[in-house]
């Protein structure tokens, strides 16, 4: 009766083994690719993508400031650790491909005889799991999946470390740029201080105008003591990221208009899912759940061990005796916990596979959306560069005016304020152009 039921048990397995590989189709993941982005226009001083992606924005400084973000940012470093952890895993999913091996030493007395009669005796045995259904194959993959969506998940790790440093590096010189303008502003509301006050002592204007500048003044003052905050802010957070005590440190300092303005080529949008880590990530991650689909499957079918092994009576010269079995197993009834485990998997890989979809999707738009920027950031910066010459004009003349008596202060201080306004905005600009750059090359994946 035994071997009957071992035999039906047999047939039934090798039936369902056609059956345990996901049918998950992980080529197109149901997501059409376009052929190019709709903001991919003709990008004559676009090029391909480099590995050091963020020296082509010619800073020194903003090299030597990534190179040491990536040596001791502490992020990082835990990233590592989980690499770390992930490759013990897989080893530990290796061994159940092997045979595992084991050996013992024994000895024992009768009391009532005394010490001098010791009898000792010595086993080696070893044993392996025949994976009939691919129930271990399968687990190690799940591993190696994870392994890679591990890795793949430190480089993403990196981008965004790299990404963060070049977008806090290029905020505090356009902070320490504004500091410049509002100093400049702080300047020329002084020097139009005085000009007030003379006019005032000859009796020429009235004391509200001296009240208004004196206004003027106090505002402009109170702009740097504010900026100044955010360049200790800016400055503290860097120093995070390089893995720095932010105490006492000072960032490099250069023009933030001195910088290069680089273009990526985007190339294809097919080409994200070799070039971004996260989705390499999530691809990786839906392997891992394929496998471990096909391991709640196989837990339906028996598992077969065999065994050897040898023993000795070491005391008194006993002969080597050895020994060879096999185990075969199958679950007859598990109250339904085959089935949750099989239901749980085959739901979590549907999960994986949307967010893998979704991911795609978001990758697409990003690419997207950082080139319409950049074009954007482009155009706007030019009229922001003849709005700021223009406003210096408009200033040079209202203060001439002003001196001569021929127009009132009020002239004056809104020239004076659209020129701090252009001015201040003409650095927010180039701000958002290098972001845009930024931002692009994230989107493209970095130059993994």
């Amino acid at each position: 009766m035994i071997r009957k039921i071992t035999l039906l048990t047999s047939l039934f397995a090798l039936t369902a083994c056609a059956s345990l590989a996901p049918q998950t189709d992980v080529s197109t993941h149901g997501i059409s690719l376009p052929a190019t982005y709709d903001n991919a226009a003709e990008l004559s001083d676009a090029r391909a993508v480099e590995t050091d992606w963020w020296a082509t924005f010619g800073s020194d400084n903003l090299n030597a400031l990534v190179a040491e973000a990536l040596d001791a940012n502490q992020t990082l470093a835990g990233g590592m650790a989980n690499v770390d952890g992930a490759r013990a895993a897989l080893k530990v999913s290796n061994a159940s491909l092997l045979p595992q091996a084991s050996a013992s030493i024994s000895g024992s007395s009768d009391t009532d005889r005394g010490l001098d009669n010791i009898s000792s005796s010595g086993r080696l045995s070893a044993s392996y799991e025949l994976d009939l259904f691919g129930a271990n194959a399968a687990s190690r993959e799940a591993s190696q999946a994870s392994l890679d969506a591990t890795i793949y998940s430190q480089r993403a790790l990196e981008l965004t470390v790299q990404s963060d440093v070049a977008s806090t590096y290029f905020n505090l010189l356009s902070t320490r740029e504004q500091l410049e303008v509002a100093r400049q502003n702080l300047e020329i509301s002084e020097r139009i201080f005085e000009i007030v006050e003379v006019r005032y002592e000859a009796g020429a204007i009235s004391g509200f105008d001296v009240s208004s500048q004196r206004a003027q003044l106090a505002n402009a003052r109170a702009r740097i003591p504010q900026l100044e905050s955010q360049i200790v802010s800016l400055q503290t957070s860097l120093a995070t990221l390089l893995g720095q005590v932010p105490q006492d440190y000072s960032a490099p300092d250069e023009s933030i208009l001195a910088l290069e303005l680089p273009l990526a080529d985007p190339s294809l949008p097919s080409d994200l899912l070799l070039r971004r880590p996260d989705l390499l990530q999530e691809e990786a991650s839906l392997r891992g759940a394929d496998a471990n689909v096909t391991v709640a499957r196989a837990a339906f079918l028996p598992g077969m061990d065999v065994g050897a092994a040898l023993s000795s009576i070491l005391s008194g010269g006993g002969d080597l005796t050895g020994s060879i079995s096999a185990s075969l197993a199958q679950t007859i009834f598990s109250g339904g916990r085959l089935e949750g485990q099989l239901e749980g998997a085959e739901a979590r890989r549907e999960a994986q596979l949307a967010s893998y979809r979704g991911a795609i999707l978001n990758a697409l738009r990003d690419v997207d959306v950082s080139l319409a920027s950049i074009e954007a950031d482009a155009h706007r910066e030019e009229q922001l560069l003849v709005a700021r010459d223009a406003s210096q004009d408009a200033l040079d003349a209202a203060e001439l005016r002003y001196r001569a008596g021929t127009d009132d202060l009020t002239s004056l201080l809104t020239a004076q304020q659209s020129y701090f306004t252009a001015s201040d905005n003409y650095v927010q600009g180039r701000l958002n152009r290098l972001t845009s750059a930024l931002n692009l090359y994230v989107a493209l994946g970095g130059g993994y």
